[in-house]
């Protein structure tokens, strides 16, 4: 499968270079950003040889954890619960359908009771081949339900660092490399807010839609109670963190407090408004793992404002925080942190 790619990678990047020679000369700095530079990058990973795996090969190795969760006083009808998370699909023209199937069949391989989704549908707000989404989107099935809540690419515009370290709409007019070299070569201090623009921009209109007629439930700033056996278990997801959209307050407005319950929280960064609110379990998604997983490399492409929050389980004011790397990423490179599915099992304390 590597070695395909790695042949189609050539041919995309001479493609790529006929359709350039045939420009005129004001369009080509415009192709070149957007298009060029990215097929360059292939190109450099393929010769340098020390690219090949982490553009080709790592990002294909989806791997599954799986995670046994004590929880004090959990009612009967939960012990032995599945739960099974992913994360940060970030679906785009591109993405690979033989790496779909995978999820799928891995997902259907586990056989979990509950299926959540914890943000990052699209990338920069894209929704390319909506019909292709619905489709992967809809072969997902679970006795309990699937429920999810929304990424920062989830909205209807795209939103990063500003020049000034606040959360702000960002322009899309750069190729993913050209951003991932100015990062890397920039000193990034994070302001901790999100800007007004931000703050006010709307949830993606045609992602609502689409997901409205799959079997995932979206909890926007939402709680639901699951009744399963003599029990029942909250389900509760929160909004953006960096678009200023977490709004516990509202989210937990319907929270049943005889019952455990379940947090969906895309960004882990948000996990500090959540401190006065009941939950037994966060679950988040966002930082890739890291990504590019090398010492002071991966705090470069994965800016947290709490970086111990990078990946996998802990405890955090009396809660379990587990922290997917997800299954995709804005460009296909990883080191050190492959794609990841977690299976879930609750257990009462003894």
């Amino acid at each position: 499968m590597a070695v395909a790619q790695v042949f189609y990678s050539v041919f995309v990047f001479c493609l790529e270079m006929l359709n350039y020679s045939k420009m005129a000369s004001n369009q080509r700095l415009t192709y070149f950003n957007k298009h060029l530079t990215d097929s360059l990058w292939d190109l450099w990973c393929i010769a340098s040889g020390i690219g090949i795996w982490p553009r080709f090969i790592e990002p294909k190795l989806l791997k599954v954890s799986k995670k046994t969760i004590t929880i004090e006083q959990l009612p009967k009808s939960l012990e032995g619960l599945r739960l099974l998370q992913f994360s940060d699909l970030h679906f785009k023209k591109n993405t690979s359908n033989r790496f779909l199937k995978k999820i799928q069949r891995k997902v259907a391989e586990l056989s979990p009771d509950i299926i959540v989704f914890t943000g990052d549908f699209i990338c920069h707000s894209n929704l390319h081949d909506p019909n292709a989404l619905k489709d992967f989107l809809n072969v997902f099935k679970a006795p309990y339900g699937c429920y999810a809540v929304l990424g920062n690419h989830d909205y209807s515009e795209p939103v990063s660092l500003n020049d000034q370290g606040e959360y702000d709409v960002v322009s899309n007019s750069s190729s993913l490399i050209s951003q991932g070299f100015s990062r890397l070569f920039k000193k990034v201090h994070l302001a901790k807010r999100s800007t007004p623009r931000a703050s006010a921009i709307a949830t993606h209109p045609k992602l609502i839609e689409l997901l409205a007629k799959t079997p995932f439930t979206l909890l926007n700033n939402a709680n639901i109670c699951i009744p399963i056996g003599n029990s029942a278990l909250n389900i509760c997801g929160l909004g953006e963190y960096i678009l200023g959209k977490t709004d516990p307050a509202t989210a937990f407005k319907d929270y049943d407090n005889r019952y455990p319950g379940i947090i969906l929280l895309h960004n882990p960064d948000g996990l500090r408004l959540l401190e006065k609110f009941p939950g037994e379990i966060v679950l988040s998604g966002h930082t890739h793992g890291g990504q590019v997983n090398l010492p002071w490399m991966w705090q470069k492409f994965t800016l947290l404002e709490n970086p111990q929050f990078k990946s996998g389980l802990m405890q955090s004011h009396g809660k379990w925080i587990y922290i997917n790397r997800g299954v995709g990423a804005n460009m296909p490179f990883r080191w050190f942190a492959p794609p990841e599915l977690l299976l879930m099992t609750l257990e009462a304390s003894k």
